[in-house]
């Protein structure tokens, strides 16, 4: 008994590999000296790479054992071992795996490119860094939770670690405002998961995400049951930001320290995306229970995807912009999930549609992390520069890092050769053999949009006079030169993000094979 419960526990060894990194970092700040509190970064780095190396080590060992992803059917067509360990609390399959990578990626690369922590901060290096591993465990552990007692603490586990990371940068007023909204926001969310989860309870007396016992066992209970499962759906669209329930995240990424809303913008959203995909194909995933919900996730898709990227269009601000960039970019994941009912290909459908999200939330990822790196990056007198006008002649000055900048936001807008337009293409190709030619069509033609505003920053960098042939800016008006303060770790993410970028497009068949082996 003992082994095979360390058989399983291994299973999780990249979680352990990441928590026990944080732990490393926090004791470790109290005992050293301050001018050596540096090499606290380098372990939380190292911390995370091993948690990504752990994970690809972790699923070729169990890829040909389990899986690659449990939906509702699983039991009766794979012969495969089922992946569920620890008495079916977590679910070890290569989907979930998938997403630990990405949460890792994350966490490095926002690790990266965290500036230098001054004397007077809220948080000590140690306590920085311990929250940010902290953050990407619970995001691991949220995207193999299996019942809702493990998914509701892998939430607060990832939750609570953001909330005191928005809010880390005391002095302003802007970050204080983003950690208290935040905290709000995600208070509704759990809320309406909580209540949610009781009516699931009380409709069918289980706790677990299997869906074996839903259409059998609830007794009668089939208006709890649809009360609970609206319910925890309008949860998870929080956490995804889908539209109408996007309220303050643009404001939450506009005032949270940069490389923290580049781990919000890519880690919380993969995490999310997976129990959204845990509800869909699995709890929820019966033609029964299907066809009373995809009418409502086609709505959500079309709606986020135009309000996104409507609003995108008026701001100035780049985090805003992006932030409501990445809501469009939700809408396109959300088409992914519009699978209708069918035993005949439900599995090979889920699987392929789930393929795609994967793909498009690790190419998102790559993509978006580096922008942000870019934005870490801009500064003035210690202040961040973020608005349009303080991106004006960058190519003059820095090249390298423009050309890289103008890669994030075509490949974003979904531009070949770039690897967002690969991953686009995925999810419109699956939507359209789906039958969703409309949602597609229109989420094809909101990707054309957008193309106005992620320009506008390209135009900025290449076509606008940079501040040697410009006039002084007035007092209070932003600054019209571009002033990009080298850090060589984020100028190496930057740049390795621009590589990944082009590969992910131009080898879109190497990655997928890489990937879903």
């Amino acid at each position: 008994m003992f082994e095979m419960d360390w058989s399983q526990l291994s299973c999780l060894m990249p979680i352990w590999v990441v928590l026990a990194a944080a732990l490393v970092v926090v004791f470790l700040d109290l005992v050293i000296s301050h001018k050596d509190r540096y090499v606290l970064s380098w372990i939380a780095f190292s911390g995370a790479v091993l948690g990504l190396l752990s994970t690809g080590q972790t699923l070729a060992v169990l890829s040909k054992q389990t899986i690659w992803f449990l939906n509702y059917s699983s039991k009766l067509h794979h012969s495969q071992s089922l992946p569920l360990i620890l008495g079916g609390a977590f679910c070890v399959d290569g989907f979930g795996m998938l997403i630990w990578g990405i949460a890792c990626l994350a966490g490095a690369l926002s690790i990266l490119c965290v500036p230098e922590q001054n004397e007077d901060a809220a948080l000590s290096s140690g306590e920085y860094y311990g929250l940010t591993l902290l953050a990407v465990a619970g995001m691991m552990l949220l995207a193999v939770s299996h019942d809702w007692m493990t998914l509701l603490i892998s939430l607060e586990i990832m939750s609570i670690s953001t909330y005191i990371l928005t809010g880390s940068n005391r002095e302003n007023s802007r970050s204080n405002e983003a950690a208290l909204k935040y905290l709000v926001l995600g208070a509704f969310s759990t809320a309406f998961m909580l209540m949610g989860m009781a009516f699931y309870y009380g409709a069918t007396g289980n706790v677990s995400l299997s869906p074996s016992h839903v259409l059998q066992q609830m007794n009668g209970q089939e208006a709890f049951m649809f009360l609970g499962m609206g319910l925890i759906f309008v949860g998870a669209m929080f956490k995804v930001g889908a539209s109408p329930f996007h309220f303050w995240i643009p404001d939450v990424y506009e005032g949270a320290p940069t490389p923290i809303t580049g781990l919000m913008a890519v880690g919380v959203k993969a995490a999310a995306f997976a129990v959204v995909g845990r509800l869909t194909f699995e709890t929820f995933g019966a033609t029964d229970l299907r066809v009373n919900w995809i009418e409502i996730i086609r709505v959500l898709a079309v709606l986020t995807m135009a309000v996104g990227n409507i609003l995108a269009m008026r701001q100035s601000n780049l985090k805003r912009m992006l932030a409501y960039s990445g809501i469009a970019h939700t809408g396109y994941l959300l088409l992914a999930f519009l699978v209708r009912p069918d035993h005949a290909t439900d599995t090979a459908a889920m699987n392929e549609h789930l393929k795609a999200v994967v793909f498009y939330l690790l190419t998102y990822g790559v993509m978006t992390l580096g922008a942000f790196g870019v934005i870490g990056l801009m500064r003035e007198d210690g202040k961040p520069l973020e608005e349009m006008e303080n991106y004006t002649g960058l190519a003059k000055e820095h090249p390298g890092i423009a050309f890289c900048m103008a890669m994030f936001m075509l490949s974003l807008a979904g531009m070949p050769p770039m690897g967002g337009f690969f991953a686009k293409f995925l999810i419109f190709q699956g939507a359209i053999a789906e039958g969703e030619s409309v949602a597609a069509v229109l989420g094809i033609l909101t990707s054309v949009a957008s193309l106005y505003y992620y320009l506008r920053v390209v135009v900025a960098m290449y076509m606008s006079p940079s501040n040697a042939s410009s006039p002084a800016p007035t007092p209070g008006e932003p600054a019209l030169a571009a002033r990009c303060h080298y850090a060589w770790a984020s100028s190496l993410l930057i740049y390795a993000a621009g590589v990944a970028t082009l590969i992910i497009g131009l080898l879109p068949g190497l990655v997928s094979a890489l990937l879903f082996y």
